[in-house]
């Protein structure tokens, strides 16, 4: 875990219009979670699909995607949610996809996120705790972390039993 480091409580509705609250609806499984800054980020948050969809299509953890936007645009929130569902390629795409309009300093905080101009990719445990996070598009490296902390509890699996 990263020294007690929780994800904050946030609401939001996914794409699919599925109203949510975490880190209550958390899976029971681990979930690999990418928060983004910047609309775009499509790219880098693209590189990660690949990697997620093995890991939920296996069952051994749920993604999720995050925009994060600033509460002020909260009275854009229609407009920018339409937007987004329109470019949501898939219907699982939309149903993991969970824009939230929070205060960024307060969530920024909350994560330990100092650079919003990347991708934050974290591993949260069904209560919340964080025990991964890595910044960036995937690369070997990163995935290597995520899978690491994935797999804590049977590390057999490390050496590619859950692909």
């Amino acid at each position: 875990m990263l020294a007690g480091m929780h994800f904050p409580q946030v609401e939001g509705e996914n794409l699919a219009g599925s109203r949510l609250s975490y880190p209550r609806d958390f899976s029971a499984a681990r979930t690999i979670a990418l928060v983004a800054f910047d609309l775009k980020s499509r790219a880098d948050l693209e590189t990660w699909v690949p990697f997620i969809d093995r890991f939920a299509s296996s069952g051994v953890a749920r993604g999720r995607l995050f925009p994060v936007l600033s509460r002020t645009l909260r009275m854009m929130q229609g407009m920018i949610v339409s937007t987004m569902r329109k470019t949501a390629p898939t219907a699982q795409a939309r149903e993991a996809t969970v824009p939230i309009f929070v205060d960024l300093d307060e969530f920024c905080a909350a994560l330990d996120i100092a650079d919003r101009s990347q991708i934050h990719t974290f591993v949260i445990e069904p209560d919340g705790a964080i025990s991964a996070h890595e910044v960036g598009p995937f690369d070997d490296r990163a995935a290597s972390a995520i899978e690491l902390h994935l797999f804590k509890d049977e590390p057999s699996l490390l050496d590619g039993g859950a692909a």
